[in-house]
């Protein structure tokens, strides 16, 4: 009776995974769109907040809508693209922060007093924070 003969240097044998590798990856395309899309709404979204929404677009509020765009964009896309080389606390407690600090940044332009906005901002980066870190626990 024939059998299979597997010839050698033909056969390719997968990578064992014992532990999973931590480090950067690529964004991929779909992701930085949705990011580049993000950016232009929050830029636009911090002119609004500046101008409270009524009056004539000036030059300065421009060059704040895109600067912010630039900053948002740079640091979401910084922490998405190295998510992975950290562990999940870490991830968890990143993502918190840089969501209390855009969320923050949107509010203190509203004219409101520090202590309002970093209140505000602690709330809102413990949720997140909280929430990221239930998510990447239940799903590794």
């Amino acid at each position: 009776m024939a059998s299979h003969i597997t010839l050698p240097g033909r056969h390719r044998r997968p990578k064992e995974r014992t532990t999973r590798e931590r480090t950067a990856r690529g964004v991929s395309r779909p992701t930085a769109g949705a990011l580049a899309v993000c950016a232009v709404l929050y830029g636009l979204w911090a002119e609004v907040v500046v101008r409270h929404g009524d009056g004539a677009f000036t030059g300065g509020q421009v060059v704040l809508a895109v600067v912010s765009a630039v900053v948002f964009f740079a640091l979401w896309y910084g922490l998405v693209r190295f998510r992975y080389a950290l562990p999940r606390e870490a991830r968890a407690a990143a993502f918190g922060l840089l969501f209390g600090v855009t969320v923050g940044f949107l509010y203190s332009l509203s004219g409101n007093s520090v202590l309002t906005v970093a209140v505000a901002s602690l709330f809102c980066a413990l949720g997140a924070g909280l929430g990221a870190f239930y998510l990447f626990y239940t799903h590794e």
